[in-house]
């Protein structure tokens, strides 16, 4: 287990900073110290393991988001806090990654999506009835609708940074000005403001 473990960190690393063609088999054997026979040993092909490497990288910003949320004192603190997490994370992933892995591996990557389509929709339907409960976003907010909107919104900005145009943090705060502003309440409107400061 420790050896398999060792193997996906290593590969993962690879994959998110050098994209998915530029990295052999050869590369992650040497990266993690061992025989490419032995890497083959554990995985049967390069998809096989990106598979699990992007399994691990769901499971560990599952877990980094579950410890950000429980320190969070209201929904605008969610949205923001967890908003500035994607941006620090994802601006370090190179624009090859996203490329390739919807270029070469597009199954894949909306098999990933779908599976978290429906987890991601129920969050987000529930952080905004917490909102609209704390009187951050305007009651008139239908939450299915809108969540279904951010979920678009989400999927088309990873083509707008697989582009390399605009960096993802840039992408990402002008979605909370232009999108989540656009339900909040005065209130609402204020502790965006307030917060968002923060994220410059």
């Amino acid at each position: 287990m420790e050896l398999y473990n060792s193997i996906i960190e290593q590969a993962s690393d690879l994959f998110l900073h050098r994209g998915l063609k530029a990295v052999s088999m050869d590369d992650i054997a040497k990266a993690v110290g061992i025989s490419k026979r032995t890497l083959y040993e554990n995985f049967n092909s390069k998809d096989e393991l990106l598979s699990d490497c992007i399994s691990y990288m769901e499971s560990k910003r599952k877990e980094r988001l579950s410890e950000l949320c429980k320190e969070a004192k209201d929904v605008i603190d969610i949205l923001l806090t967890v908003t500035h997490d994607m941006a620090t994370n994802l601006s370090t992933i190179s624009p090859l990654f996203l490329q390739d892995l919807n270029l070469y591996h597009f199954r894949l990557a909306n098999d990933l999506f779908n599976k978290q389509r429906d987890e991601q929709l129920e969050g987000i339907k529930k952080m905004l009835s917490k909102g609209k409960a704390e009187g951050y976003f305007v009651k008139e907010v239908n939450e299915g609708l809108v969540g279904e909107l951010m979920m678009v919104t989400q999927r088309a900005s990873m083509s707008i940074v697989s582009s390399g145009r605009y960096a993802y943090d840039t992408i990402l705060k002008h979605i909370v000005l232009c999108f989540i502003r656009g339900i909040a309440t005065e209130k609402g409107r204020v502790r965006i403001d307030e917060e968002f400061m923060k994220l410059n």
